[in-house]
């Protein structure tokens, strides 16, 4: 057995601002709508800041009114209508 120690790369990459400063969503034909990435549609929707946002370290994001959430944004996203479909999810 080798005693070389191996590294992994844990280098931090921000990427809540990416489509902001010009990124694009790179689309495969089986995940352009599947939960995550409507859920990052949401979340770099500006208009939905103030319902459901990134943390401020970009790897995260929180629910801020989850009333809205549930009449507003999920119905324009996802088939499901209720709270807990959304978070099962």
């Amino acid at each position: 057995m080798s005693n070389t120690l191996k590294y992994v790369d844990h280098t931090y990459r921000d990427f809540s601002r990416y489509i902001e400063e010009g990124g694009e969503m790179i689309k495969h034909k089986k995940s352009g709508n599947n939960f995550p990435a409507r859920l990052h549609k949401i979340l770099s929707e500006p208009t939905h800041s103030d319902v459901i946002t990134w943390m401020p370290h970009g790897r995260a994001w929180r629910i801020i009114d989850k009333e809205r959430l549930v009449s507003e944004v999920i119905p324009s996203y996802y088939v499901c209508k209720k709270y807990e479909s959304f978070t099962r999810q």
